[in-house]
């Protein structure tokens, strides 16, 4: 680049900053910080209520960006590339315990936060054994098909029974049941304990 022209972006710079200064409004038309707006931050910086009432003048959003500027907001520490393919490994399927372990000096909460913010998420649990052999059937055919119980409700019409109390094995509803095993494409039989194939 020419010199000329990085001098005259120079002085263009200047002029405008000390415009900015003397009329005490940016470029966009907003007000500038000033010095007691900066202290309102620093000492009230994390209730945005608060701020919000001291600086009526002022969105959210500019408020929590000037206490960022002022270095007021915790900074998320950066992952290593090594540290991020080992949390994207574990991450899934590990306990909590295993992941604590892996990551010493890490508490959960900033594990948690860092998966979150990169993405990863857990495996899903199958649903709960209730002891009714066509009950049990019937939610782990759900749970290799990756439905829901309100897709198994809306595709079975059985209004909300499976999803209120399809996990309850004391008192199972049969004609529910069937119509279930009917909308996942399978059969509903009785076998009997003498009988032998």
């Amino acid at each position: 680049m020419d010199l000329r022209t990085l001098t005259k972006n120079a002085q263009s710079a200047a002029r405008a900053r000390a415009r900015m200064l003397r009329e005490g409004i940016t470029p966009s038309g907003h007000k500038v910080w000033s010095e007691e707006e900066d202290l309102a931050c620093r000492l009230f910086y994390p209730d945005y209520f608060a701020l919000g009432r001291l600086l009526p003048h002022r969105s959210r959003v500019a408020v929590r960006h000037r206490c960022a500027k002022l270095g007021l907001v915790r900074k998320y520490a950066s992952w290593p590339a090594v540290e991020r393919q080992k949390l994207r490994r574990l991450y899934p399927s590990s306990t909590r315990e295993e992941l604590c372990a892996a990551f010493p000096g890490v508490s959960w909460l900033s594990i948690c936060s860092a998966a979150q913010r990169y993405g990863y998420r857990r495996d899903r649990k199958p649903y709960k054994i209730t002891g009714v052999a066509a009950l049990d059937q019937v939610r782990s055919r759900c749970f290799e098909m990756r439905w829901i119980m309100r897709d198994l409700d809306e595709e079975a019409r059985t209004k909300r029974y499976f999803q209120t109390r399809g996990s309850d094995g004391r008192y199972p509803n049969f004609k529910a049941i069937r119509r279930a095993v009917v909308a996942l494409g399978g059969d509903f039989e009785v076998r009997w304990r003498g009988d032998e194939d």
